[in-house]
């Protein structure tokens, strides 16, 4: 039960109305009097309205718009919706605004890009390549799931809202690091024997002791890419 519009219209009775659902209504209890239970009835109604005008000022901005809304504002631009879900029918309603307004320089691109990948323009930079074509850069990782789904979508798209005979290429910048350790081993052993013999020929006994030395080097190598 709504308590805003209905504590005011309670709030506002006079003394000789019964005092005691307007406590009611401040510990959501129902109420006990005509009067109140009439006024709970104006509330209930008002909060339906009040939530379908929320929705209408919410809609009203093509970004949260949806079904049939979503199909007038296309009706609007011309634009056909031909079984498209709606967030592609959303970039093919911003496309042909942008394209009704644009003159294809390089700031109406750059500003058209922001609009369509929802980031701030100052993020989108664009280079003028020789012959006649833009590339335009942006960070991959600024980009929300919904749209890296239709980048491609909005790269045909971009097409339309550059001058007539100017190619466009979107690259995406990724900053990744890639790290692999090799690990190279060299080894050296070197085996050497010693024979032993008394020097009173009369004692006829020998012992032969092997004695083995190595040496160990570790290398480890570590490949980074320029950027």
């Amino acid at each position: 039960m709504s308590e805003g519009f209905l504590r005011t219209m309670l709030d506002a009775l006079t003394s000789g109305y019964n005092r005691k659902d307007l406590r009611n209504a401040y510990h959501s209890l129902p109420m006990d009097t005509n009067i109140g239970r009439l006024f709970s009835t104006f509330d209930f109604g008002l909060k339906i309205i009040q939530e379908q005008t929320e929705k209408m000022r919410l809609w009203d901005d093509i970004d949260n718009a949806r079904g049939a809304v979503l199909d007038r504002y296309a009706a609007n631009f011309g634009v056909k919706r031909n079984g498209s879900p709606d967030p592609f029918l959303r970039l093919l309603i911003k496309v042909k605004m942008i394209s009704l307004l644009s003159g294809g320089d390089i700031d109406t691109v750059i500003k058209a890009a922001a609009s369509l990948f929802d980031i701030p323009p100052e993020n989108v930079e664009l280079r003028e390549v020789f012959p006649a074509k833009v590339w335009i850069y942006i960070d991959e990782a600024l980009l929300d799931a919904a749209r890296l789904d239709t980048a491609e979508i909005i790269a045909q798209m971009m097409k339309r809202i550059v001058a007539a005979g100017v190619g466009t290429r979107l690259i995406f910048r990724t900053y990744r690091r890639y790290q692999n350790s090799a690990v190279i081993n060299t080894a050296c052993t070197e085996y050497a024997e010693i024979t032993l013999r008394p020097v009173n020929p009369t004692r006829t006994f020998e012992r032969t002791a092997h004695m083995n030395q190595a040496t160990y080097e570790y290398a480890e190598i570590t490949v980074r890419p320029a950027n």
